[in-house]
């Protein structure tokens, strides 16, 4: 490769807010190499994840705009979290409503090695008008793959505590609602459904509430489908996983945001007040 030159040097302007944000992605061009990330046993993972796009195109005022706009409340030390994401200080970062990692896939998964199985982005957050979006974002398209593929999002509104935790090894995870959205092989067709661990209620999502596009993945929830179970809604935490096979149990988890516990959801409306469901 002949050495760069004036001639053929071409320039590239990218904002710090940009670079700010992407870091905060973060870093997925590093991963595939970066020590602390579990890529190096899983040879199938990409070296250009479409994660990228997608989080230009929310800083463009594109899908998961909103979450753009909970980093720039929320993130008070820019230069730090960039710094500690490209010399590996830092893995993973949370703020209330978001959290964003370096992917890797959690080890006691026994599954292929696909993009789309590890998280690089997951949140939740109020909405103004009293709705709540969860969002994730993986490494690679869900249109890229052959077989189904599925995104849970677990919620603790009051009673996670005192169902206990929904895998043995992740013992910080105890949600009291899941909201699962399966995705058909290419991305042909998806589906979702809110699952109430306290009740025992299924309940589909109607196909207006769900968005996928590329690597990822929105949900639009009304309030009434997350009844509070004691905890005003922002003290509502939540944490996300991809699954081959759910209920078939961690094995067949690809990766987790945050790694090991939930976080508060986040805030951009004001919350109105629960309603705690009738006994």
């Amino acid at each position: 490769m002949r050495p760069a030159t004036r001639r053929n040097l071409k320039p590239e302007l990218v904002t710090l807010e940009e670079r700010t944000l992407l870091s905060l992605a973060p870093a997925l061009d590093l991963a595939a190499t970066h020590p602390h990330a579990e890529l190096a046993r899983h040879p199938r993972f990409t070296t250009n994840p479409a994660g990228v796009a997608a989080i230009l195109s929310a800083i463009n005022g594109g899908a998961g705009h909103e979450f753009v706009t909970l980093i720039r409340k929320e993130v008070h030390n820019l230069p730090g979290v960039i710094l500690g994401f490209e010399t590996g200080r830092i893995t993973q970062y949370t703020i209330p409503g978001m959290v964003a990692k370096i992917p890797n896939l959690q080890p006691a998964y026994a599954g292929p090695a696909f993009d789309r199985m590890a998280l690089t982005l997951g949140g939740a957050v109020l909405l103004k008008g009293g709705r709540l979006e969860l969002g994730a974002v993986t490494r690679g398209a869900f249109f890229a793959s052959n077989a189904t593929s599925t995104v849970v999002f677990g919620l603790n509104r009051g009673q996670g505590a005192k169902l206990g935790p929904i895998f043995p090894a992740r013992p910080g995870i105890t949600p009291d609602l899941l909201v699962t959205v399966t995705i058909a092989p290419y991305a042909q067709s998806y589906s979702g459904q809110v699952q109430d661990l306290v009740t025992g209620a299924t309940t589909p999502l109607a196909a207006s509430q769900i968005q996928v596009d590329g690597p990822t993945v929105r949900v639009f929830l009304n309030l009434n489908q997350t009844p509070s179970e004691g905890f005003k809604i922002p003290k509502y935490h939540f944490a996300v996983w991809t699954d081959l096979l759910p209920a078939a149990g961690i094995a067949t988890v690809g990766s987790f945001v945050p790694e090991s516990q939930m976080i508060p959801i986040g805030l951009l409306g004001q919350p109105p007040r629960p309603r705690p469901r009738r006994r």
